[in-house]
């Protein structure tokens, strides 16, 4: 899979100078997409689903123009948008509280939900992780070898090349001044921020930072990076500023946007369960329901192919004492922690084996090496904050060496390969990967299922109409979204 340099700019996803005040604001789940057109891919977006045969659908048609129009007519201003959950977040231009009346008066609009307001109940409850002690010398490949990853994908050359990965968190503070990873960034975006205004990418937060340094550094800046070669887009989903169900809304754009780029692997150390406004934080009995809004994206971008990997929380000391949202949807990959001595964490949120078992697997999330923003250099913290990225460049690499299988049969090989698969636990899930045997299993799958390398042809590129598998059609589909003359159209 080729390495293709993106700029995220546009209004691609609709963002307002007040986004990080205090304002009420209300998530609009609308009826149907009247006069929608298909969602914008790139070039990448088209091959990844020709390759792996993801089939277009409705919830590839963008929010119906009309009903945009309208609402921005009532004197409502779009905060963010999604086209796979068909739900637009507004606020009042003001930011005062809007009446019941108004969102009436718009026959589209089928439920209307408050999920921020003026008013804070409590203080923020972030998956952050703790603190950050100078390292000690402590080899930094052993989390690779604690995985059987470091000779069969490490030093076997396998490290994410052409892979394209997303990294969805809070900033990544001065990442633009580490000069060895230029090349890799090929795209930012900061969802908080107008499309025509100042980034805060490189400075709103440190944890994006560590999180990608796991992923990304080479070994001579004393981190073993587990998907050094792949290329990234960064991300800014999750504000300091508060904690309100705003920010779920931003991970699904955000997770919208990777799928038109064609990201392969979505890596994310946030979740949510607790909220500034008790009213909207969320229950035990939300897991697995498909009602909790990043839960709802995160499954919808597995289906559209992504590998999702996501941390499955901190909270097992704390009133909660359970997953996060959204490490509870059974097609992504939740991550927990153990320890160097493959002990599970005092930390690492607990999940359940019925109806499926989650957290998915585990990965060292003690004593785990990042690079340090202030200097450059390598300090060691802990958290399922850390334990994820190190997972998810592992799958990426993988993938790399790998490419004939889907991101579903890489998420289950990985599975597969767990020390305890056989007898999966609450705490652990399947326990901690063997990536030597999954990578030993992947190749069986794909000499076993005669699956031969897809090198498609790129539809955008060729002239005729394509269907979205990247085959010629002799003539128009009667309905569904089709490429023609290198435009994507949508024929009911």
């Amino acid at each position: 899979m080729r390495s293709i340099h993106y700029i995220i700019i546009g209004a691609i996803l609709a963002s307002c100078a007040e986004a990080l005040a205090d304002n009420y604001r209300y998530r609009l789940h609308l009826d149907g997409k009247l006069g929608s057109e298909p969602v914008k891919l790139s070039e990448r977006a088209q091959e990844r689903r020709a390759r792996y045969g993801i089939v277009a659908d409705s919830l590839d048609l963008e929010i119906s123009p009309g009903y945009i129009e309208q609402i921005e007519a009532a004197g409502l201003v779009v905060v963010t948008r999604s086209h796979w959950l068909n739900t637009v977040v507004v606020m009042g231009k003001d930011g005062a509280s809007v009446p019941a009346s108004l969102f009436e008066s718009l026959p589209f609009v089928s439920k209307v939900e408050t999920i921020t307001t003026t008013q804070r109940a409590t203080s923020p409850v972030r998956l952050t992780a703790q603190s950050h002690v100078a390292a000690d010398g402590e080899n930094c490949t052993s989390p690779l070898k604690q995985v059987n990853a470091y000779e069969p994908l490490y030093m076997a050359g396998h490290r994410g090349a052409g892979m394209l990965v997303a990294i969805l968190d809070a900033g990544f503070t001065r990442v633009d001044q580490w000069e060895w990873l230029n090349s890799h960034v090929v795209g930012t975006r900061d969802l908080y921020q107008p499309t025509t205004g100042t980034s805060h990418i490189y400075d709103g937060d440190m944890h994006g930072s560590c999180c990608l340094s796991i992923m990304a550094s080479p070994e001579e800046h004393g981190i073993c990076g587990t998907a050094q070669e792949a290329d990234y887009c960064l991300m800014r989903t999750e504000t300091d500023d508060s904690e309100t169900q705003l920010e779920e809304d931003m991970w699904v754009a955000a997770a919208e946007l990777a799928d038109s780029l064609g990201v392969d692997v979505i890596s994310s150390s946030l979740g949510y369960y607790d909220f500034d406004v008790e009213e909207s934080s969320h229950t035990y009995d939300d897991f697995g329901q498909d009602r909790v809004c990043i839960s709802r994206g995160a499954k919808v971008a597995c289906q559209k192919g992504i590998l999702v990997v996501n941390a499955a929380g901190n909270e097992r000391n704390n009133y909660w004492n359970s997953l996060i949202f959204p490490a509870d949807v059974e097609e992504v990959l939740a991550v927990g922690a153990v320890t160097p001595s493959n002990r599970l964490t005092s930390f690492s949120s607990p999940g359940f084996t019925v109806p499926y078992v989650k957290p998915d697997v585990v990965g060292r999330g003690t004593r785990c090496y990042v690079i340090d923003y202030r200097g450059g250099v390598d300090t060691y913290g802990s958290g399922t904050s850390y334990a994820t990225p190190l997972i998810a460049g592992l799958c990426t690499s993988l993938w790399s060496a790998v490419p004939e299988l889907s991101a579903a049969q890489i998420r289950q090989v990985v599975r597969e390969s767990a020390s305890q698969y056989s007898q999966p636990d609450s705490l652990m899930g399947y326990g901690l990967p063997d990536f030597g045997l999954a990578l030993t299993k992947a190749r069986q799958w794909v000499e076993e299922m005669g699956i031969e390398e897809v090198k498609a042809e790129t539809p955008l590129r060729s002239t005729g109409i394509f269907n979205l598998q990247g085959q010629r059609c002799a003539n128009r589909p009667r309905q569904g979204i089709f490429i023609e003359n290198g435009r994507l159209k949508f024929r009911r």
